[in-house]
């Protein structure tokens, strides 16, 4: 490409960002219509962005001179999306009038923030994690160890269509779990319910994946990205945690050295407690509700920090903020507080009995202190063991552990937590302070 192409490539761009129908239209004449920029943007990605009357018309042209409507940047943004972005009505029914399909709002966060990632650059390996509703995997990633998380129900065609490590080739060689997943012949009814259970599943999983995508803290298990491609099951990719959750590294513990309870030395007690801690402070600015924290759910670092994970049955107690689009749909973009999280209606009985607030199993009415009362069962727990409580909630009662059966520093703090009214239990903002 000689100087004066260059030159005219650069104001054909610079037309079309500006919103100039008459140079853009001219410009074309001279230089390939789908020609891109450093960030493989085309003309039409930059009049998608322009909101003037001539940015509309500049979009005109170019679909006329047939400009390639799904052509996708560096970052995988395609001039669909950038009018989303910037809210670009006229040009994304322009788009919409031209054959453009408009992409999930979630798949559309993925791309503007960078993190919707291909299944092909995984290769998948062992199966670290299996529970009623997802399978969790290690996988093979940029040259890393990462976690790849799927419902149970996709688990089939997940492995089936991905590269997988030699030593899962093996282990799936003797599973016979390459073998094709027909569906019954018969039994309608259960297919339609296997249906509704993949469904919620799946939205279980997104739900997440729309969570998490918008959080980042030191004491979160880092969200990396998801796949959410037509031809894969939707997979939820973070960090690696190789200690594992701090039940099983207890239990793995108390086996080596021979011990009817392995408690951790206090000052390790104490740094756990206070990244949880630190982890919620953080959650419920939004305010998000964990639901569901135990031990299971503290995933520990190669040096044995705690980090939280498992927001598959949190709740957001706030507001989405952003505009609603003529089709009704919204995509989250910022968290903003709700007035009106006190007393929202909930769902009762969520999370893990051995660790729910009796307010989570006698009304629909709780807010972020259940989750107080969690983290106090969990010091209770690092230091004696599991407490099957559920029996007596139902009975009526409020049943707190033995405080006494603790060391003495941990004593005031866990009684303050799991007080019989939420109102009277302390803020996690209040335990990240050095008071442990």
């Amino acid at each position: 490409m000689d100087l004066q192409e260059l030159d005219d490539k650069s104001n054909l761009f610079s037309a079309c960002a500006a919103g100039d129908p008459v140079n853009t239209e001219r410009l074309l004449k001279s230089i390939d219509i789908n020609s891109k920029d450093y960030g493989g943007r085309t003309p039409l990605h930059l009049a998608c962005g322009c909101r003037s009357a001539g940015g509309l018309e500049a979009v005109k042209i170019l679909l006329q001179n047939r400009a390639d409507a799904n052509a996708a940047d560096h970052v995988g943004m395609t001039p669909m999306d950038i009018a989303v972005k910037v809210q670009n009505f006229a040009v994304r029914k322009l788009l919409e009038n031209n054959g453009v399909e408009l992409q999930p709002a979630l798949e559309q966060k993925a791309r503007e923030s960078s993190w919707l990632l291909k299944a092909s650059e995984f290769q998948l390996r062992k199966e670290i994690g299996n529970t009623l509703k997802s399978v969790v995997h290690l996988a093979d990633w940029n040259g890393t160890t990462v976690v790849v998380k799927c419902i149970k129900m996709k688990r089939r065609v997940m492995i089936k269509k991905m590269r997988k490590s030699n030593s899962l080739c093996l282990s799936l060689a003797a599973d016979d779990l390459e073998t094709p997943l027909e569906p019954p012949a018969v039994d309608k009814v259960a297919s339609a319910g296997d249906e509704e259970i993949e469904h919620a599943c799946s939205e279980e999983l997104l739900h997440e994946i729309q969570l998490l995508s918008s959080l980042r803290h030191p004491d979160l298990v880092l969200f990396l990205g998801a796949c959410l491609g037509d031809d894969m099951p939707v997979m939820f990719v973070t960090e690696y945690m190789p200690k594992g959750d701090v039940e099983h590294y207890l239990y793995k513990m108390r086996d080596e050295k021979q011990v009817a309870h392995y408690a951790p030395p206090l000052w390790r007690t104490i740094e756990w407690c206070m990244s949880v801690a630190r982890a919620l402070a953080f959650l419920h600015k939004f305010p998000v509700i964990h639901r569901d924290l135990k031990p299971l759910n503290l995933l520990l670092t190669k040096t044995l920090d705690v980090k939280v994970t498992d927001f598959g049955t949190s709740k957001l107690l706030a507001k989405p903020w952003d505009c609603e689009d003529r089709d009704g749909s919204v995509d989250v973009k910022v968290l903003k507080r709700s007035t009106t999280q006190t007393g929202t209606q909930m769902t009762m009985g969520v999370g893990t009995y051995n660790y729910m607030a009796p307010e989570v199993v006698r009304t629909k009415k709780y807010d972020e202190k259940v989750d107080i009362y969690a983290l106090a069962l969990i010091m209770f727990y690092l230091s004696n063991g599991p407490t099957e409580l559920l029996d007596r909630f139902v009975q009526g009662e409020d049943p707190r552990p033995d405080a006494r059966e603790c060391h003495k520093l941990l004593r005031g703090i866990m009684e303050q937590c799991w007080a019989v009214k939420p109102s009277e239990r302390p803020s996690a903002k209040e335990k990240t302070t050095p008071l442990l």
